[in-house]
């Protein structure tokens, strides 16, 4: 997919992709963030990761939640080492010694944290600065790097002048002493280590320039009188007598969109058909990103909540319809801009989990489960909150209520053009309180003609940081130390012991190499002052590369020949991993010097590298064919039945493989299911007889419904269990 970049966009993307800055990335209301983040994902050559705030931020934005990538605390963080008692607060309160006391991790998981090169955060304007101190705190801890955040770049993206993070007044009292506000620019770790703030300013929602300046003034708290006069003019008190097609009510609570919706369903004629859910695997209720049952009538006014995947741009996120034809797999909906039936099938969303391949040094996406339903939602009402991200053409709008910072925006910048807004109420004389805080933050935005000049200097640091971090064998000469100290001196019948020579000799040849970086290290530093560094750094890395790759990958060789002989034998489990662990980091220093490679070429002819630019190098190719021997790797239910088997709790199983305990009981459930796993053996036979009885009464497949039936004594995870005993029974 093309994609032409904005003068601001392209800023940003060179600060991604040939610096380590932290990036603030905002815009107005249909502004392109979102896009752009895409285009970043695609082309970046950094390992990546994106998480968002919220399950459903996380689903939206193809990522995860910040929780269980880092594993933060719920509740408030205190920034501070004090003493805290708990009846003081009505929240949980963390600081750095208690959290840190629980804090568990496990190998895999660090391992992938250590080898994140950016880290994305979406929407970050719901991201407290408390949380954010929490993030510098794990990620200084897991990476051993007492810069902030562990010396990992931040990309922040989001608008500050929509939706606020939300703090309980029992929160801020424990922590206003320490941040001004809850806005994520507020953390202590930020202090130490700026951020660089782009704004995207090419607006592709709107093209009218009188609304789009009456957005702007809205969106800085400048609204006049005259505004809101201009405003009420779309107010029709008779509104509700009319029918309007293809308008959408927004408004600012659940039970109003709600019972909009329900009502407009049941007036139309007709048989209410309901389509239930497909989720396969690991999908927790939090993140579904539509209602597990939908139900529709033909006639019934929906809402695309997706974009068309096909590609052919059929339908739009927020795009209206009406439902034209039903049956089991499809669903056809009738839109009349351009006048059309679109024929819609189930849309998959995925829940993912970053691993990293230690093979290629890469961060990958795994896919935990799915959710597939048809991206469509009834569209007479949807809240502000849930609007958000949306474009619509024509909307009525209750704002009598919607005085809360941003809100007034978010609503009425959905709107393609003021042609389309109908006002349910009038919009009363009022000032809007102005921000101090985010407005002095938002003053200290540099033009960008700054942004450009802090570029250069800012590329120049990374490339020489990145070469000199490159060209250190540090890490693989642990790695040989650390390996030696497992061999056992007295243990001359052991199959590891036969190769301790073999292995001092890698060793030697790896301290031998280390020592011709550290000199070729040192060496980097006369190039700094020179007005062409680029062009000479560039010749000295292509050279270095020349000489470090071949011996490395001799060196690689040698050892996945020793894995493959060292194979065929028995009890060698132990030391074929050890054995792949240093492989794998030199297939890793392998790559890592090719990119510097790349990147530097690329930088000395003003181009920017590419995940492409790297798929296609010879050494990347190469390394394809340099491949360890791959174990076949179990399902990962299986795992954690054989982990229950062998007596291990659910909690236990959680905190050993690195995942929560309600994943767990995820895959349990599925032996449940077979009989392999009782029921009463992880839910009391009581609890799991009343769940029972409600399923059978209810004839509900819904959790949420069979939820609804009981009382607060039982979780979600109660009823996963007895839906699965359920239906072992009913076998």
């Amino acid at each position: 997919m093309d994609y032409q970049l904005t003068t601001q966009a392209e800023i940003a993307v060179k600060y991604i992709n040939s610096t380590n800055r932290h990036v603030f990335l905002t815009g107005k209301a249909g502004s392109g963030k979102t896009t752009l983040l895409h285009y970043i994902l695609r082309i970046t050559h950094k390992n990546k990761a994106v998480a968002a705030p919220t399950g459903i931020a996380a689903i939206n934005a193809k990522g995860v939640t910040l929780h269980s990538l880092l594993h933060l605390p719920f509740g408030t963080f205190i920034p501070e080492n004090i003493s805290i008692d708990p009846s003081d607060y009505r929240t949980q309160i963390n600081t750095p010694e208690s959290f840190l006391a629980q804090f568990k991790m496990n190998a895999a998981k660090r391992d992938l944290i250590c080898n994140l090169e950016l880290l994305i955060i979406d929407e970050v304007s719901m991201l407290r600065a408390d949380m954010l101190d929490c993030i510098d705190l794990v990620l200084r801890t897991v990476r051993r790097n007492k810069s902030a955040f562990g010396g990992l770049q931040l990309l922040f993206i989001g608008d500050l002048n929509q939706l606020p993070p939300i703090i309980k007044n029992s929160e801020w009292n424990a922590l206003q002493q320490y941040y001004n506000s809850a806005y994520f620019f507020e953390a202590l770790a930020l202090q130490q280590s700026t951020v660089v703030h782009i704004e995207l300013d090419q607006i592709f929602r709107q093209s009218d320039p009188k609304f789009i300046a009456l957005l702007n003034r809205l969106r800085d708290n400048k609204l006049s009188s005259t505004d809101i006069e201009s405003l009420n003019g779309y107010y029709d008190k008779d509104y509700s007598k009319k029918e309007h097609e293809g308008y959408i009510h927004i408004t600012t609570h659940n039970n109003k969109a709600n019972q909009l919706n329900i009502q407009s369903l049941e007036k139309l004629d007709g048989t209410e058909k309901n389509y239930l859910a497909k989720i396969i695997g690991d999908f927790p209720e939090n993140m579904f990103p539509i209602p597990e049952n939908i139900s529709f009538k033909i006639g019934a006014q929906v809402m695309f909540i997706k974009n068309d995947s096909s590609g052919e741009g059929r339908y739009f996120n927020g795009k209206i319809g009406e439902i034209h034809e039903m049956d089991e797999n499809k669903i056809t909906v009738k839109v009349k801009e351009p006048n059309d039936l679109l024929v819609v099938e189930r849309h998959i969303w995925e829940n993912k989990r970053y691993k990293l391949n230690k093979h290629l040094n890469e961060i990958e996406e795994q896919t935990l489960g799915t959710f597939s339903q048809f991206p469509l939602k009834l569209a007479w009402a949807i809240t502000v909150h849930k609007s958000q991200g949306l474009t619509f053409n024509k909307a009525i709008l209750d704002l009598s209520d919607s005085f809360a910072s941003g809100q007034m925006y978010v609503a009425l910048s959905r709107l393609t053009g003021l042609e389309g807004l109908l006002l349910s109420s009038k919009i009363p004389e009022i000032s809007l309180e102005n921000d101090e805080v985010l407005k002095t933050f938002e003053k200290n935005k540099p033009t960008s003609e700054i942004l450009l000049s802090q570029l250069k200097d800012d590329r120049k640091n990374y490339v020489f940081d990145l070469s000199r971090k490159t060209f250190t064998l540090q890490q693989l000469l642990y790695a040989f130390q650390n390996h030696l100290q497992t061999f056992n001196i007295d243990g001359s019948r052991s199959i590891k012991q036969q190769y301790l020579n073999w292995t001092k000799e890698q060793q030697s040849k790896m301290i031998e190499l280390h020592s011709v970086g550290s000199k070729f290290i040192n060496s980097l530093t006369k190039y700094e002052l020179a007005s062409d560094y680029l062009r000479l750094l560039n010749e000295r890395i292509s050279k270095a590369k020349n000489y470090f790759v071949p011996l490395l990958e001799t060196s690689y060789q040698e050892f996945n020949a020793h894995i493959k002989k060292i194979s065929i034998q028995k009890k060698v489990k132990g030391y074929l991993k050890e054995l792949e662990e240093i492989s794998n980091l030199i297939k890793a220093k392998i790559l890592e010097i090719d990119k510097i490679a790349l990147l530097l070429e690329a930088a000395t002819n003003n181009k920017l590298l590419t995940k492409k630019d790297m798929y296609t190098s010879e050494v990347y190719k190469k390394s394809h064919m340099l491949k360890t021997i791959v174990k076949k790797k179990k399902p990962t239910a299986e795992v954690s039945f054989e982990l229950y088997q062998s007596g291990k709790s659910v909690e236990e199983i959680a905190d050993e493989r690195g995942l929560v305990p309600s994943t767990i009981l995820g895959h349990l459930c599925q032996y449940i299911e077979t009989g392999q796993v009782k029921a009463v053996d992880l839910l009391e036979s009581e609890k799991l007889d009343q769940v029972c009885d409600v399923i059978k009464k209810t004839k509900s497949k819904l959790s949420s419904e069979i939820k609804a039936a009981l009382s607060d004594d039982f979780s979600y995870a109660d009823i996963k269990i007895a839906m699965a005993h359920d239906k072992l029974s009913s076998k």
